[in-house]
């Protein structure tokens, strides 16, 4: 699903910078709040959109977080832990959605078994659901912590933000980006820089959509190659499914061996692309 789009393109008479960013920010709580009450099979579907819109939020807090002080920078580390709280439940859709995408590139002896691959992996997702429902119902209490967030972050001092400030704050998005780069470059087989470079990559992805109208002249100078994106996005696959070939995957050893070949594979083909 595409980025939600950014807000309209201001006019002269339009509210400052960071009414806009707070308005923006607001929307994106209240759609995270929304995809979590989705209920029956729709509701891993609601999850993943629910940690896009929370890390929305916190690209468009990045943009303003100098001048939204500590009492921003303690919210933004609260979002950030909603989203780890969720990541595991995402894992479980992010691996069905996985061996969906494998499927026309897999070898003929791994083919035939990748619809049993996929029924375990959509088990494994539907258990680690029910666990999470059992202890908290509905999703409940996640939800209430998005509606405080939405109250905490209508009072920072959003007024305080100013265009410079906003610069500043992309050039800090690209530095981070460039130097997650060179670290991948100089340790390429270091699986969690690659996994940091494309939360990097994604973090300054997400403020060039939002700035493309909001103030064109402060989208990142050189750009955010899709394509570069893309392929990260891929490893991301590769690089789960080997997790789930360890020792507590949910797939026989047969199976997890021809998984690790293939992923081993394809990662190595998209790194020495990059």
């Amino acid at each position: 699903m595409p980025d939600a789009a950014p807000p309209a393109s201001p006019a002269s008479d339009a509210p400052p910078l960071g009414q806009t960013l707070r308005a923006f920010a607001l929307d994106e709580l209240a759609n995270a709040a929304r995809q979590l009450a989705r209920e029956g099979d729709e509701r891993h579907a609601g999850i993943h959109q629910a940690r896009k819109s929370l890390r929305r939020v916190r690209a468009a807090m990045a943009l303003a977080r100098c001048a939204l002080g500590e009492p921003g920078r303690h919210l933004d580390e609260d979002i950030a832990s909603l989203c780890r709280g969720l990541s595991s439940l995402r894992d479980g859709q992010a691996l069905v959605e996985a061996l969906k995408r494998l499927a026309p590139a897999a070898p003929p002896d791994l083919q035939s078994g990748l619809p049993q691959a996929l029924e375990l992996a959509k088990a494994r997702r539907e258990a680690l659901l029910q666990r999470a429902l059992a202890r908290d119902p509905g999703l409940a209490r996640r939800r209430r912590r998005i509606d405080a967030f939405a109250r905490r972050l209508a009072r920072l001092p959003w007024e305080e933000v100013r265009e410079k400030r906003i610069g500043r704050a992309v050039e800090r998005s690209e530095r981070r980006l460039a130097k997650a780069r060179r670290r991948v470059f100089r340790q390429p087989g270091h699986d969690e820089r690659w996994h940091v470079l494309r939360r990097r990559l994604r973090r300054l992805r997400q403020q060039d959509h939002l700035l493309m109208t909001l103030a064109p002249a402060l989208r990142p100078v050189a750009g955010v190659p899709l394509d570069e994106a893309t392929m990260l996005g891929e490893a991301q696959d590769d690089a789960l499914l080997l997790r789930h070939c360890a020792s507590r995957s949910p797939f026989p050893p047969p199976m997890r061996r021809l998984l690790r070949d293939l992923a081993h594979e394809r990662l190595a083909r998209v790194r020495d692309s990059v």
